[in-house]
């Protein structure tokens, strides 16, 4: 299925949420947020969030810094 993950088209291989993250290569996870169609998605959910043809999933990296 096709989804758009931070602005970029990509094929994903499954309905949950965690391989749409693994088709765009995330491999670490502490201090991501992410969000599907602007609802933020609880770390414990990815494995079981399904999701759909079309989604907008935004991935969102905390930064150090001051």
């Amino acid at each position: 299925m096709e989804v758009n993950i931070n602005h970029q088209t990509f094929f994903v291989n499954g309905q949950h949420l965690i391989a749409a993250l693994e088709s765009y290569g995330l491999t670490q996870t502490k201090g991501v947020a992410i969000a599907v169609n602007e609802h933020v998605v609880p770390k414990s959910s990815w494995e079981s969030f399904q999701i759909h043809p079309g989604d907008h999933i935004t991935i969102i990296t905390a930064a150090q810094g001051g």
